[in-house]
């Protein structure tokens, strides 16, 4: 088979649209963790909650205490999961409703929403608080757009 410079650039730029329609992310997705909670019992919960997504290998974690308020200096993050001090809820941040995510973000949207629900979903008291996301709760639909006009997500 003889391919010619065209040919070759069609099958890329077609590659390329398959990739880009397919919502193809480049390596592990980037999440922001804010745990602006401040006991031993909830740190400890964070951790286990973050050694757990860092072991599926989908995430790159980054870590803060508080919700930031300027502009992100660095590249957005791809999702946000906000652990706030005085609500039993774990607001998971989208950069847009989940229907309107890229496949590959919506599948480690699903695995990060399990994985929160198996750690803060339980009945006992260390498992109380409810995992809520965008479209469940006003908090987190606020955060997204704060957290997108600054440039974070």
């Amino acid at each position: 088979m003889n391919l010619t410079k065209t040919s070759i650039a069609i099958l890329a730029v077609a590659l390329m649209a398959v990739g880009i329609s397919a919502g193809a992310i480049a390596g592990p997705v980037r999440l922001l963790v804010i745990d602006e909670t401040h006991s031993i019992q909830s740190s400890l919960q964070i951790e286990l909650f973050a050694r757990a997504l860092a072991g599926t290998g989908e995430f790159r974690i980054h870590a803060l205490t508080e919700v930031p308020l300027d502009k992100n200096p660095g590249d957005p993050y791809d999702l946000a999961v906000i652990v706030p001090a005085n609500v039993d809820q774990v607001w998971i941040v989208t950069p847009d409703l989940p229907s309107r995510l890229p496949p590959s973000l919506a599948t480690a949207l699903h695995t990060l929403t399990a994985i929160a629900d198996r750690v803060y979903g339980g009945d006992r008291s260390l498992d109380r608080r409810a995992v809520v996301g965008v479209t469940d709760d006003l908090f987190p639909a606020v955060y997204s757009g704060f957290l997108v006009r600054n440039e974070w997500l």
